[in-house]
């Protein structure tokens, strides 16, 4: 029995068998051709009929609308036409080039979740080559037999549109983060997932016994059957756990003392929000709507462009609530067409709210966006990294001049849209009575609140265990929000990960929380959660204040 720590924990536990995805590596292009013109027409086709082809997908999986909104992003077809005309290479040479550039571009961004999009813009070159040389797409998982797992350097949208998940246990990818394509299936999927594992690549092969613990990022390699026997009961118990929290998946939660907790989902595409909502949630409770400025390659997003964006998801939840966040970039999320210059502290520095009030044309067009969406659903506008009622005061102000332009122009918007604050300082924290006297409502986000409460990077590993969200400071921190938003009578919700935390919801709920808003997978495990708590036994919990 070998134990291999080397992977990054995403989603279960599982134990079957090894199946390792050997890639079929197609003969390298020819680097020149004597006919720029024939082959970037060559391109051009293959292009269009892989547009032709994600149609066709996309409307049975969400992701290949991200696809082929990928296709359609003149940028890739530019630097393949460059490099035709002035190069002189084969239509294939100039895409692989180009392909890699692309992907540089994503990785050199340090943003963990346009990393994980690298492979889906591999996976979009990969189609347009394969009508390039003429190859026969296979199927690589066809006749796995059940309990298998499923081990490669990367697995793309189209390798997971191949799979049959009933036979599969699980994945370990080389590459990938935990906001990868891969993991997000794998949780939509109930499977195990490991990812960034490529020390271990080498020492697994097809037929090898497996175990993959997707909770610590440990592979164990031929367990002996005492250690096969555990996990595979500890697997099964999950799964039975998951599958009856499924059930009530679209029943709301609510103690056993009859308290009504409200759960949300988060999302960063229109994609996601359905998802959300597919998966039980009763509205968005955060929009990431900076993810719609780093698709975009030519520059930041016309109004136009976010208004399309922002009106499908409203009509998407209807009534239900849809919170979109503003701009939220900075700190370890760049744009490619945006210079930040070099910051000592990029965490402490120039970003979200900060970037939005010093960039006037660029917030002004954000805002139009929503207040024109606002017609089509019950949206709401929050503000990130507040610090001061100055910079809430401004923001507003922005919004106001906004529907002046708005109303002179004749154009429909919600006049009474609510206006919130993401509290995720603790400057916002100390002065969270005097924000809730003029904002509509909070939501506490706990990823960046924890690490500038506790003065540590969560992204430093020598430093990343002082980031803990359940250290007292936190918890105050917390209850201390909660607390100036009910004695101000507005609503508090919580959108960072200490939201999904089952441990967690006994004593959020005993400091006053009423509505959570998590990843979609962890919808109906949390309201499972919330059903078995009763209002005594979260009292008799630690409070949030100790």
């Amino acid at each position: 029995m070998r134990v291999l720590r080397t992977g990054i924990p995403a989603a279960g536990i599982a134990a079957g068998t090894a199946f390792v995805l050997e890639r079929r590596v197609s003969a390298a292009p020819s680097a020149a051709t004597g006919d720029p013109a024939a082959e970037t027409a060559r391109f051009h086709a293959a292009l269009a009929q892989a547009k032709t082809e994600l149609g066709v997908l996309a409307a049975e999986n969400d992701i290949f609308a991200a696809h082929l909104e990928m296709a359609d992003d003149p940028m890739l077809a530019e630097q393949v036409e460059e490099r035709i005309s002035e190069h002189g290479f084969s239509a294939e040479r100039a895409l692989d080039e180009a392909c890699e550039e692309v992907c540089g571009m994503l990785a050199a961004l340090d943003d963990e979740y346009l990393g994980g999009r690298t492979d889906d813009v591999r996976d979009v070159c990969g189609r347009i080559r394969r009508i390039l040389t003429g190859e026969t797409a296979e199927n690589p998982f066809a006749g796995l037999a059940p309990g298998t797992i499923v081990v490669a350097e990367e697995l793309t949208p189209s390798d997971t549109a191949l799979m049959d998940f009933s036979r599969i246990a699980g994945v370990v990818t080389a590459r990938g983060s935990v906001t990868s394509h891969v993991c997000i299936i794998a949780r939509a999927k109930g499977i195990a997932a490991i990812v960034g594992a490529s020390e271990c690549m080498l020492e697994i092969n097809t037929g090898d016994k497996l175990i993959i613990n997707g909770d610590t990022g440990e592979i164990i390699v031929a367990p002996d059957t005492a250690t096969e026997r555990r996990y595979r009961a500890l697997s099964a118990s999950r799964k039975r756990h998951g599958e009856h929290c499924l059930k009530g998946a679209h029943t709301p939660a609510v103690t056993r003392g009859g308290r009504r907790i409200a759960v949300l989902g988060n999302a960063g595409s229109v994609a996601e929000v359905r998802a959300a909502l597919d998966a039980g949630a009763e509205g968005i409770g955060l929009f990431r709507s900076e993810f719609l400025y780093m698709q975009s390659r030519g520059g930041f997003p016309g109004e136009q462009t976010q208004f399309e964006a922002y009106r499908h998801a409203a009509e998407l939840c209807g009534e239900r609530p849809l919170v979109i966040r503003t701009l939220d970039i900075g700190g370890d999320k760049a744009l490619p067409y945006m210079d930040f210059g070099h910051e000592e502290n990029p965490f402490l520095g120039w970003r979200a709210i900060r970037v939005s009030l010093s960039m006037h044309d660029v917030f002004r067009t954000q805002l139009r966006a929503l207040l024109r969406a606002s017609v089509f659903g019950n949206l709401r506008i929050m503000f990130p990294m507040i610090t001061s009622v100055g910079e809430f005061r401004r923001a507003e102000t922005a919004v106001r001049e906004c529907m002046a332009e708005l109303d002179a122009e004749k154009a429909a918007y919600n006049p009474g849209i609510e206006l919130g604050v993401m509290i995720e300082t603790p400057a916002a924290v100390m002065v969270a009575d005097l924000l809730a006297a003029e904002a509509r409502f909070f939501s506490i986000g706990t990823n960046d609140l924890t690490q500038y409460v506790m003065a540590a990077d969560r992204g430093n590993p020598r430093v990343a265990h002082l980031c803990d969200p359940f250290d007292t400071a936190v918890k105050r921190s917390v209850a201390m929000t909660l607390a100036a938003a009910r004695s101000a009578g507005i609503e508090a919700g919580m959108c960072g990960e200490l939201a999904a935390d089952p441990e967690a919801t006994a004593w959020l709920l005993e400091a006053g929380l009423e509505e959570f808003s998590v990843s979609a997978p962890a919808v109906a495990p949390l309201k499972e959660r919330i059903r078995t708590l009763d209002l005594p036994e979260v009292r008799k919990t630690p409070g949030a204040a100790e």
